[in-house]
């Protein structure tokens, strides 16, 4: 799909209620955007929600080989896009609006659990990952970052075909990455353990919100209410 035709799409809610009190954000912005971020991390492709497995590996990769640097690297990037975004960002980045522009609707949340994970990354989830740099930015590579992206693939094309039984098998997703990242960084690492853990379940939430998992310290897991 053209890029003109996403911003008409993204920006349509905003044409047609003009009777209402307050409009509705256009987006208009969305596409510059991406492109200052996709630029910021030198990602080549200018359609990154139609391909949200490798807009997400890309993003991890800084994780894996640069470490602090390149989480550091990746905030930088986050921050300047939600400035970029502004007041919309939290009402532009939704499913819906990729849906509408025709994105299939696992892409859509792929692509948007990469920008919930970057907020969790970037936020919360920052200091245990530079307490930890090295063993976690090992754990991305490997075999154990194989298993990472299996279990990931996984849970999604499940959880897409049997949406009743998500958090099930969210359940199974957090403690797969919870387990990647005590290999990884070991048996006393807690809070890399929680990160992982933490890390999964954002995924998780971004299209199964109603799914009631934690991750605790000083042991990490998902539980099932």
């Amino acid at each position: 799909m053209p890029l003109f035709v996403l911003t008409l799409l993204l920006g349509l809610s905003g044409c047609i209620s003009a009777q209402t009190t307050k409009a509705p954000p256009t987006c208009d912005n969305y596409l510059n955007c991406q492109l200052a971020l996709n630029n910021e991390l030198n990602l080549t492709n200018p359609q990154p929600w139609y391909y949200p497995e490798e807009f997400r590996n890309k993003v991890e990769i800084f994780y894996q080989q640069k470490g602090a640097t390149g989480l550091r690297t990746v905030c930088k990037a986050f921050r300047h896009f939600k400035g970029c975004m502004g007041n919309e960002y939290t009402p532009c980045m939704t499913a819906s609006n990729f849906v509408t522009a025709s994105v299939p609707i696992l892409q859509a949340y792929q692509f948007l659990s990469t920008f919930n994970q970057m907020h969790y990354v970037c936020g919360g989830g920052m200091q245990i990952y530079l307490d930890n740099d090295d063993c976690m930015s090992a754990t991305w590579s490997g075999a154990l970052g194989e298993q990472l992206n299996a279990c990931r693939t996984s849970y999604e094309q499940k959880s897409d075909v049997a949406q009743d039984n998500a958090c099930f098998l969210a359940n199974t997703l957090t403690a797969c990455f919870e387990q990647q990242f005590l290999q990884g960084c070991g048996q006393n690492s807690k809070d890399a353990q929680f990160w992982g853990c933490e890390y999964a379940r954002v995924e998780v939430f971004t299209r199964f919100p109603q799914c009631d998992i934690s991750c605790v310290l000083p042991y990490a897991g998902g539980i099932i209410g």
